[in-house]
């Protein structure tokens, strides 16, 4: 069965310098995870909530499952990913290419797709974009409010996999800094599969691992 990792893929509440959109140095929000998979002709629809935790100046990101309390962090200096259960820690491979940074801004280059009104006359306007721009290789969309440029929803789909994220009750700031705090000794490389995935919800929780797109031709 393909993996993917069903990551918010950094989007935040957002500021804007200039023309450009870009999130604040540090924000959290509470993100709801929907994922879709289709085995053996069945379709699977499984739902996650998250508390997640940008810190853009430490280069990290923390999530903690709603359900389970399972609480995982990504390192982008040190290209580590660990994910800590109760006072276990665990570390698996690092899910983004090496070269890829943690995202603090809408691309330069990213190709907007469409922009609509959501509410009816009076309402917010939705931007939204081409995931390409944010990590190459991988398709679906990333969409943020006009003005003020706040995350809205996001997608992204894999063969037979499509994961959506939608962005609630986004504050800047981080309240609890021990989030990003990895336990000591150094966690082990372990196979966390066998220890974690029963805990959560099936057919995959959101932090294992997706290989990247393949292009035909």
């Amino acid at each position: 069965m393909l993996k993917f990792v069903a990551v918010a893929l950094l989007l935040a509440a957002c500021s804007v310098w200039g023309d450009q959109c870009c999130m604040p140095k540090q924000w959290e929000s509470f993100t709801a995870i929907e994922n879709t998979t289709v085995v053996a002709g069945t379709i699977k629809v499984t739902q996650t909530y998250a508390n997640e935790s940008y810190d853009f100046d430490k280069k990290k990101f923390a999530s903690v499952d709603a359900a389970t309390g399972v609480r995982t962090v990504l390192d982008f200096t040190k290209h580590m990913m660990y994910t800590i259960v109760a006072k276990m820690c665990f570390t698996s491979p690092w899910p983004f290419p090496i070269s890829s940074p943690m995202m603090h801004c809408v691309p330069d280059n990213a190709t907007l797709l469409a922009s609509f009104e959501m509410g009816g006359s009076g309402g917010f306007v939705i931007d939204q974009y081409d995931l390409q721009a944010f990590y190459p290789g991988y398709k679906g969309y990333m969409e943020f409010s006009r003005p003020g440029c706040l995350p809205f929803s996001h997608a992204k789909y894999f063969d037979s996999h499509e994961a959506m994220f939608g962005f609630t009750n986004v504050t800047e700031g981080i309240k609890d800094p021990s989030v990003f705090d990895i336990p000591s000794p150094p966690c082990p490389a372990m196979d966390i599969d066998s220890v974690v995935k029963p805990l959560l919800f099936e057919p995959a929780h959101p932090w294992e691992r997706e290989p990247p797109m393949t292009k035909s031709g």
